[in-house]
């Protein structure tokens, strides 16, 4: 004689069903979103690095800032990029980046061990493209400083996630903020860095975790 499962045992399946979907499903949609978050960066970052190439052939040059890298006002175009809005020097935290906005309207920037209010200074102007992408130039010594939100002002706005800085050097390539400040750390620091640090640095130091951790946001 066969026996079936009796209404009692269906629904304690279920319910073991139910709490494996609520505590993994959030797990999974949130692995998709860092591989996307990782997946805009190294694309976004690769763009910039190759149009930085391709203004020194452009330019007969050695030197990114003898190219339109130098001059804000000829770089931030619809030549160069397809812009959607572009933000001053003056009203670029308030209107584009909105950590100085008031009321609905105000952004707060985090880090990943929950920090909040992340500013920074010395990053303007700033554009946002047509794919939601929203980016500001500032610079440092001899270096570019990039500071990007892959998806504009939409959430998590989290250093690490979908807020990075990296630089540019004379040369036109990448450079992570290790690089820059001449810290020599390896990739194990740059992680740690990421997620601890509640300084305005986080941001820079993200940049750096993730490429040394072959683009994996598992950190």
């Amino acid at each position: 004689m066969k026996k079936g499962f009796t209404l009692t045992e269906l629904l304690m399946a279920l319910t073991i069903v139910g709490v494996l979907a609520v505590l993994t499903v959030p797990i999974l949609i949130n692995n998709f979103q860092n591989r996307l978050f990782a997946t805009q960066i190294k694309n976004f970052s690769a763009e910039i690095e190759q149009f930085a190439q391709d203004q020194l052939i452009t330019h007969k040059t050695r030197d990114l800032f003898d190219t339109d890298f130098g001059e804000p006002s000829k770089l931030l175009t619809d030549g160069h990029f397809s812009i959607v809005k572009i933000c001053t020097a003056e009203n670029s935290l308030k209107d584009c980046w909105k950590t100085e906005a008031t009321g609905k309207d105000k952004v707060t920037y985090k880090t990943l061990n929950g920090g909040k209010n992340l500013t920074w200074s010395n990053c303007a102007p700033t554009i946002v493209l047509k794919n939601g992408v929203m980016f500001c130039l500032g610079m440092n010594s001899r270096n570019l400083r990039i500071i990007v939100d892959v998806n504009g002002n939409d959430k998590p706005n989290i250093a690490g996630r979908d807020l990075f800085a990296f630089y540019l050097n004379s040369k036109g390539y990448l450079v992570d903020y290790s690089t820059v400040r001449n810290l020599d750390a390896d990739k194990d620091t740059k992680i740690k860095n990421c997620k601890t640090g509640t300084a305005n640095s986080t941001i820079h130091w993200c940049y750096g975790a993730l490429v040394d951790n072959n683009w994996k946001m598992d950190y």
